[in-house]
């Protein structure tokens, strides 16, 4: 099991990439002349509200203390695995209507 230490500076990677992610995806929207706009801006305040979400954990995991970090830990990667499907879903959608 990792430390709490290289856990944090994973789980902060992993959520850079996915934020970098979610931003390309909104850049990318607002290029582009959809057809179904309303399903685009649904995936894309479903982003914003699993980054949310992600966010408070993360805030909780700041706050934990040393054994309490690892009771916030299984949120933390639920809603890390979420978030990824949500964008998934959202460049899907982006992805077919070219």
């Amino acid at each position: 099991m990792p430390t709490r230490d290289i856990y944090e500076e994973r789980v902060h990677a992993q959520i850079e990439a996915l934020y970098n992610s979610m931003e390309h995806h909104e850049a990318h929207l607002e290029s582009t002349e959809s057809t179904s706009m309303e399903s685009h801006l649904e995936a894309l305040r479903q982003l914003k509200e699993k980054r949310l979400h992600v966010d408070g954990l993360l805030h909780e995991l700041k706050e934990a203390g040393e054994h309490g970090w690892e009771q916030v830990r299984h949120g933390i990667d639920t809603a890390i695995d979420e978030f990824k499907h949500a964008i998934d879903v959202a460049r899907e959608k982006l992805h077919s209507e070219k």
